[in-house]
């Protein structure tokens, strides 16, 4: 298992990814999600028969896009860069907050119990600030990813 960046947008209101941000290439990268379908409502009518409730106040619409099979490594620069290479020239992702939209980066780094994790650099820090983003780090145990 390997680590991947992924860039989440969301919109409580807008069912429209604001195309204009990002380049033609990428648009069709994107998976969409729309918590009110059909299939996402029966999925938390049964979590909740299970006791599991979601936020109330989550936003209907998500959109995301990651780097899982398109950028190889560990280099969480070379992850980031490559989602913000999705934005167009001259855009910066926190034109979406004055549109309606709320947007964060998240690192999924896969370990194998032994402690360690990602180094957010110089540059990672700098394009998540250009952008005023967020990043959040998922820790999860791979046991194939050396554990004996």
């Amino acid at each position: 298992m390997n680590c991947f960046c992924t860039l989440f947008i969301n919109s409580r209101h807008n069912a429209d990814l604001p195309v204009s941000m990002f380049s033609y290439r990428s648009i069709s990268q994107f998976d969409f999600t729309d918590n009110e379908s059909p299939e996402r409502l029966a999925m938390r009518s049964r979590l909740e028969m299970k006791g599991i409730l979601q936020s109330a106040d989550r936003p209907r619409y998500w959109w995301n896009i990651n780097t899982d099979g398109k950028v190889s490594g560990s280099d969480i620069d070379e992850h980031i860069a490559w989602l913000v290479a999705r934005v167009r020239p001259g855009r910066l992702l926190n034109e979406l907050s004055a549109a309606g939209y709320g947007y964060f980066f998240s690192v999924f780094w896969p370990g194998n119990g032994t402690g360690g994790g990602p180094l957010i650099t110089l540059r990672t820090v700098e394009m998540l600030a250009s952008h005023r983003a967020e990043l959040g780090v998922g820790f999860y145990y791979d046991d194939a990813s050396g554990a004996g």
